[in-house]
């Protein structure tokens, strides 16, 4: 004699089941959240506990972040704020750490803007923000132009010169450059041709002896003047 089955029992038992499996599989997947969750941002520390404090409280923010779904622009677009900084590699740790990668610009030169001291670094940025203890960087005067100051640089290090081997660079009206050299050696380079220039006024430094030179005017093409 077959028994009769309780057909309501059965449905209770699987609407329970799967109430207590879908419980199951939230508490799982809560658990595998929290396990990716960023707990630890890590700066390499070949920077100043001060720049390195400034950095990590713009950081705060991607704490408790899924490391899945953190993007490194994200982090990278905070970076961008700090001029100082030349250079950085965000990688992630997994499950649950950044490991971020920073070196500073090298700084080449500096300029005043309402009698504030404002320095120019190897990434092209201005920097103001920190203090900054250079020598031997030289000034710029004048129009103030980074593009254009970066274009003499490359000029001039494709033939041996550095910027601080320079004392003063002023970028005239004319966007024509003077260069002061040795305190008190002016160079006057043409607004055109300036690599020609450039390799002229080597030949000079090499050749003579610019103790007794203090004007070295390249302007005018197919002459020199010494004075």
């Amino acid at each position: 004699m077959h028994r009769s089955i309780d057909k309501k029992k059965i449905y209770f038992y699987l609407i329970l089941l799967t109430v207590l499996l879908s419980i199951h599989n939230q508490n799982f997947n809560y658990s595998i959240y929290n396990f990716f969750k960023i707990k630890k941002i890590e700066l390499s520390d070949n920077i100043e506990e001060k720049l390195n404090s400034q950095i990590y409280e713009k950081l705060n923010r991607f704490y408790n972040f899924n490391i899945f779904f953190l993007k490194s622009e994200e982090v990278e677009n905070i970076l961008d704020n700090f001029n100082i900084l030349g250079d950085y590699k965000v990688k992630k740790e997994y499950p649950s750490s950044l490991k971020i990668d920073l070196s500073k610009t090298n700084i080449i030169a500096y300029y005043f803007s309402n009698d504030q001291k404002i320095y120019i670094g190897e990434n092209g940025k201005k920097i103001t923000q920190f203090d900054i203890n250079y020598k031997n960087l030289p000034s710029i005067e004048g129009k103030i132009n980074i593009k254009k100051l970066f274009n003499l640089r490359m000029k001039l290090k494709k033939h041996g010169f550095e910027l601080n081997d320079f004392i003063k660079f002023y970028l005239n009206k004319s966007d024509r450059w003077d260069l002061l050299y040795n305190d008190n050696l002016l160079i006057r380079l043409p607004l055109n041709d300036i690599e020609s220039s450039i390799v002229i006024l080597k030949d000079i430094i090499k050749s003579n002896d610019i103790n007794n030179i203090n004007i070295i005017d390249l302007r005018i093409k197919n002459k020199i003047i010494l004075s």
